[in-house]
């Protein structure tokens, strides 16, 4: 798609172009970091769990080991706390 060829008029008024742009940006900088921290914490929440293969979701989601791990809450187990490691 070129953009070059694009009429502002196409969105709508001023206020509309605006408000597309204020959207856009609070998708690129607030709504997907907030996403890749859900598929961390869906991860970390599938380790958990033996019926489910947490690799391969890991891989299909694109996850870092790095983000898995800040999201992995700590587990207490009879007064002692376990880091979660598998």
């Amino acid at each position: 798609m070129v953009l070059a060829f694009v009429d502002v008029g196409w969105l709508g008024s001023p206020v509309d172009v605006g408000t597309f742009v204020v959207v856009v940006t609070m998708f690129v900088y607030e709504l997907r970091p907030r996403t890749r921290k859900l598929a961390a914490a869906v991860v970390a929440l599938a380790r958990e769990h033996l019926r489910v293969d947490a690799d391969r979701l890991q891989d299909e989601l694109d996850v870092d080991e790095s983000e898995v791990k800040a999201v992995r809450a700590t587990i207490v187990r009879d007064g002692r706390e376990d880091g979660g490691g598998s």
